[in-house]
């Protein structure tokens, strides 16, 4: 995969999240990593941003070390991006007071992966469900098969594809979104991308795995993207 490619999905995925070194590409044996207890006293009340914070992977936790790390101070972002539309240009977004938003924390490795973790703790639970209904609206534009061309290099296609359905309440109280995308450059797989827009009680977690291995099966891919982001959902028990 050309640094090229690399370098335009990161925009897009990047562009998704709320608005290095190089190294090569990943291994192909992949397994899905397993989630650990709750290390953090955690409530669905909670109203301090740091306790939301606290569930965030770090970088050995998300099997990212040796890369970069990106951090937005709490009570910046005014933006809840949900995807990544196909002209990233006009990314679906749901305007939110900034008072509301955590820190944004993003952690990637070049040629392996970026995750972006960033929350919102509202007032109670009935506004964080408007705001949830808000993110609702906007799937449609999550949902589309389609092809561009590269802003940078027009001689490159850039093919998408983007899923949308319910993640469906587990056993942490968690409900909402997960978004399932594919990016391809010149017939080339670029990324494999799974989202979680996810409310439990006041709190909305919105968190994003950008896979770039080119080796391993999409639906294996698929997995262990669920398998990382379900490591910050699971820290909340």
């Amino acid at each position: 995969m050309s640094r090229r490619i690399i370098a335009f999905v990161g925009v897009l995925g990047l562009a998704a999240a709320g608005c290095g070194t190089t190294t090569k590409p990943a291994s192909t044996g992949m397994s899905v990593p397993s989630t650990t207890s709750s290390r953090v006293a955690y409530s669905a009340n909670a109203s301090a941003d740091h306790e939301v914070t606290d569930l965030f992977l770090t970088p050995a936790e998300a099997d990212l070390t040796g890369g970069y790390t990106r951090t937005v101070a709490e009570g910046t972002l005014t933006q809840l991006g949900v995807c990544v539309p196909l002209n990233p240009m006009n990314i679906p977004s749901v305007p939110v007071d900034k008072h509301y938003a955590t820190a944004k924390q993003e952690i990637g490795v070049p040629y392996k992966g970026h995750l972006t973790q960033q929350g919102w703790v509202l007032p109670n639970e009935a506004d964080a469900s408007a705001l949830m209904k808000q993110v609702t609206r906007r799937l449609p534009q999550c949902r589309y098969h389609g092809s561009t061309s590269d802003p940078v290099d027009r001689t490159k296609k850039i093919s998408r594809t983007s899923t949308a359905q319910a993640y469906q309440p587990d056993g942490f109280g968690w409900h909402g979104h997960q978004i399932e995308q594919l990016s391809n450059v010149n017939g080339e797989r670029a990324s494999v991308s799974t989202i979680l827009v996810v409310q439990r009680g006041p709190i909305i977690l919105a968190l994003d795995y950008i896979n770039y291995t080119t080796e391993t099966p999409e639906h294996a891919l698929r997995a262990y993207n669920l398998g990382i982001l379900r490591k910050i959902l699971n820290r909340a028990a």
